[in-house]
């Protein structure tokens, strides 16, 4: 299984609740991460991937021993936030898949 290490750094670093950003200080954030063009690159990659994984944990994504960006009910209400809060973000004239 791929680690998707870029993706989980955003999260530690952006959108984790031990960061305490508000939602628009996350967007803020992720805006000016994806504003350098190697990391949009890397980011846009990787989650193209993780859409495609079959075998991704998307609450293990978001909740796990290293973090906790948000606790989901169950897989996809944690699908649903990664769609949100980061497909739509990189992403926002696609669909996800």
């Amino acid at each position: 299984m791929k680690s998707y290490s870029t993706l989980r750094n955003l999260l530690i670093s952006v959108f984790s609740v031990d960061v305490g950003l508000e939602e628009n200080e996350e967007i803020e954030a992720l805006e000016r991460v994806l504003s350098d063009s190697s990391q949009r690159m890397e980011i846009e990659g990787e989650l193209r991937q993780l859409f495609q994984d079959t075998s991704i944990s998307w609450s293990e994504l978001l909740e796990n021993d290293e973090y906790v960006v948000y606790p989901a009910d169950d897989e996809a209400d944690a699908k649903a936030y990664v769609v949100e809060s980061l497909w739509n973000r990189v992403f926002p004239n696609e669909l996800a898949p």
